[in-house]
């Protein structure tokens, strides 16, 4: 991280905490009662805001930016609901969090084993969630809202839905890869026995 991204991740993360008081100040309203997670959420955008907008060296800025950015928002659906026992499965979430960090910086710096490393963390972070949101919501809380009853075998259909499609594609691209490099081995040794045949035919001549 150089002087300068530094210097503008603080800077953008000072000026949306001064508006958020001065906005305060006007009105009367008690941000710190009911905002007061966007305090964690602004620092975590100032780093992705660097991460994304700098060059290929603040790629890395990623990582704590979707971490805390994503704590915030956890922050955020908690404060706002008040169900804090979602922490026996949100933290679930913070492998999704750190795959897509890691999917943008290898993107960004052309390195692909980064890039499916983060991959492997997005599908195996979102399908972990799903399942613990799933097994506490529905058998252990016992929630009776009307939209999480919904949501959850929703999001289970859409996951099996998903890993259903997911597998056939990688089968059909390993099928033709396969079909690729038969195909090559075949003509190669077509050429060959061609190439034995015509010798076999100047011996007998």
């Amino acid at each position: 991280m150089t002087q300068a991204s530094g210097r503008n991740a603080a800077a953008i993360g000072f000026i949306a905490m001064g508006v958020i008081f001065l906005i305060g100040q006007v009105t009367g309203f008690s941000f710190w009662g009911s905002l007061w997670p966007f305090f964690i959420v602004l620092p975590g955008l100032a780093f992705l805001y660097v991460a994304i907008n700098g060059d290929r060296k603040t790629a890395g800025l990623a990582v704590p930016g979707a971490m805390v950015t994503g704590t915030g928002l956890i922050f955020v659906y908690q404060n706002f609901t008040g169900h804090w026992e979602s922490w026996a499965y949100a933290w679930a979430l913070y492998p999704l969090f750190l795959g897509l960090a890691l999917v943008f910086i290898g993107r960004r710096t052309d390195n692909e084993s980064t890039e499916r490393t983060g991959d492997a963390f997005v599908k195996w972070g979102l399908f972990a969630f799903i399942g613990l949101w799933a097994m506490f919501e529905l058998f252990i809380f016992g929630s009776n809202n009307a939209l999480i009853s919904m949501l959850m075998p929703l999001a289970l259909i859409g996951a099996g839905i998903y890993l259903l499609t997911r597998g056939r594609g990688q089968t059909k691209f390993k099928t033709v890869y396969k079909a690729k490099n038969t195909n090559g081995r075949e003509t190669l040794q077509d050429k060959i026995d061609a190439a034995l045949a015509e010798d076999d035919d100047n011996v007998i001549i």
